[in-house]
Formats: C-alpha cells, structure tokens, sequence
C-alpha cells in the first residue's frame, strides 16, 4: 500500500492538495514513520505544502520518543521554511502566507511568514491588510524577533495611508486609518525608524480636525523621544504657537499663556538664526499682546469692584507686557489709565 494512504485518510487529505488547515490534525504514533518517509519524498519533489501537512499532524502526535519527536520537528522547520520561500517568490501569494500565522508553526517561521505577507500586501496597495497580519503578529508573538522590521513597516503604512486612505465607500479621502496605524505604530513600537515622522504627522491629523490638545501632546512626545531628531526644531516652535491657537476668548487661560511665553523665550535663545525665527517672534508678540490684554480685562474687574490696588497692579503688568511686545502706544495708554490710581507700594509691585 503506498504509504501516503493512511496518513492522507487520517488528515482528510486524500486529494493531495493540502486544504486541512486544522491545528488539531493528528496522527496515531504508528503513522508516524511512513508520515516522516512521504514528507521527506514531498520535499524533495517540491510538493512543500504537502509535507508542512504531514508533519503538523505528526508533531501533534502524543507520546513520540524524543528522537522521532526532535525528526518531525525538523522536517516541520524545513518544510515551512521552504513553503515560506515557494509562497514568497515567483507568483507571490500573501493570503496563504498570512495565513502559516495561525498555524502551530515555529515562531521564526510565522513570523517570518507574516511579515513577508504583510511587505506583499502593501506593495500591492492593500495598506490595511499589511496592518492586520502585523498586529496579529504583535499578539501571538509580542517579542518576536522581527519587532523592528515591522514597526518600521508600521510608520510606512501609517503615513502611506495619510497620502492614500479614502473615504465613505471609497470616496473622498479620510485620515481616520492613518491615524489608527500611526497611533498604534507609536504605541507598540516606540523605536520604529521614522516615528519621529510619525508624531509630526499625528500632531498635523489632529491640529486639522481641531483637537489641538492632541496635536500638542504629539508634538510634546516628538520631542521628549527623539531628541536628535532634525523634525525637533519645528515642533518646539509648534507647541507654543498651537497653545495660542487654543486660546480662543479673551479670558485667556493664564497659565497657557505663561506656558507659551516660556517656550518661545527658550526657543528664541536656543535657536537664534533658525528659519523660523520670524514666525516664532511673531508668536511670542501675540502672546505678550494677550497677556496685556487678559490683565487689563482682570483690571476692569477690580475697576468695577472698586479695587484701586488690584486694579494698578494689573494695569502696570500689561504695560510691561504690551511693551516687551513692541506696542508702545498701548503701554503707554495703559500706563496713562493707572497713572490716575494710587500708587502701589514698592513690594506689591508687578
């Protein structure tokens, strides 16, 4: 009897092509060698598929000796490393790759098999694809030794998808996948190449759709982890300028204000002669302009609470600012209005 019968019978395989994709196939312990025999046969014939089949089934097998044990599982390496370069080449197929990732394969096999499924689909522009075989990656194997590889192909999707993603039924276009890689990408592969890259990108997806809370939090993470990243500059000199942005009453929040003050200041000391020198002046006149005028309205408050004291001090630190923001003729307005208040005395001064 050929010998490929019983195991074929036992694995439901009699068709000889390869469509069991159980992880529970088995065979009984006397199948084993004729098992071991037909996939050495399979290999050497290029039938890979074949022969990965059999030795799943065997590897499942309870109760082998270590030798025999330790033979399967050296064909099982041997034939899903070769199904791994038969799918990779010639007609590659990223579908079945992906799907080794679910069998009971040895670690280094499946990872390979999904990264390489994952490199397939996107260069055939099936991003979101690429991005599920990788994730499914991360949960079977978190540490696998492939980590590197597929979070730098993780940024590359994400920001892929900023240029490409679409819309409603394909219509459009919409950053919302683009995000969700990207965010992911930063979240579980800290050290990708180009996450730099990936939180500018972020800050830019957020600032447009007006979460600027969130856009500054990126930008922050920019900087606190990339460090000798060339995007640095930039993104300091964002932060306080999007602070700015936020603040949209005249109550301004006080503490922003002060927060974006102090970040300009420090930038303007760092990165004197930068490109964006001018823009980031512009910025810290704005601001300083702001926080006159948030201390003249808190003047107009005392002014109406009959508070003369609070209202000068007020009155003086928004001369100050509207002067170091270049508006003469509005700090000396302001200094005219508490030049009428009583004096303050020296250690209450501003």
């Amino acid at each position: 009897m050929n010998p490929r019968w019983i195991p074929l019978f036992v694995l439901g395989l009699a068709t000889g092509t390869g469509a069991c994709r159980s992880n529970d196939a088995k065979l009984a312990r006397r199948e084993v060698p004729g098992a071991i025999v037909q996939a050495r046969a399979d290999l050497a014939q290029g039938r890979t598929e074949e022969a990965l089949e059999l030795m799943r089934a065997a590897a499942n097998t309870p109760d082998l000796e270590t030798s025999q044990r330790d033979e399967v599982q050296g064909l099982l390496e041997q034939a899903a490393g070769k199904r791994v370069e038969e799918l990779s080449t010639g007609n590659p197929d990223p579908e079945e790759l992906a799907d080794l990732v679910e069998l009971d394969l040895p670690r280094q096999i499946a990872v390979q098999a999904g990264l390489r499924a994952a490199q397939l689909w996107f260069a055939d522009g099936e991003a979101l694809d690429a991005y599920d075989i990788l994730k499914r990656l991360d949960t079977k194997f978190p540490l696998h030794h492939e980590r590197a590889a597929a979070g730098d192909l993780l940024v590359e999707i994400g920001l892929w998808l900023t240029v490409h993603g679409t819309g409603w039924f394909g219509i459009g276009h919409s950053t919302d996948d683009a995000q969700e890689v990207l965010e992911y990408a930063v979240l579980k592969h800290p050290s990708a190449a180009r996450n730099d890259e990936a939180y500018e990108t972020l800050a830019r997806i957020y600032e447009d759709d007006r979460d600027l809370e969130l856009a500054i939090e990126r930008l922050e993470l920019l900087v606190l982890h990339h460090p000798n990243s060339a995007r640095r500059v930039a993104a300091q000199a964002r932060i306080p300028h999007l602070r700015l942005v936020a603040l949209r009453s005249p109550e301004y929040d006080r503490s922003q204000l002060l927060a974006a003050r102090r970040e300009l200041e420090t930038w303007l000391g760092t990165h004197a002669g930068h490109e964006l020198e001018r823009e980031v002046r512009v910025d810290l006149g704005d601001c300083l302009r702001r926080m006159a005028e948030s201390d003249v309205l808190i003047a107009d408050f005392y002014e109406r609470v009959g508070n003369p004291h609070g209202e000068r001090y007020h009155l003086e630190r928004a001369a100050r600012s509207a002067r170091e923001a270049g508006d003469e003729p509005r700090a000396r307005a302001i200094e005219a209005r508490a030049g009428k208040l009583p004096e303050l005395p020296a250690e209450a001064r501003p």
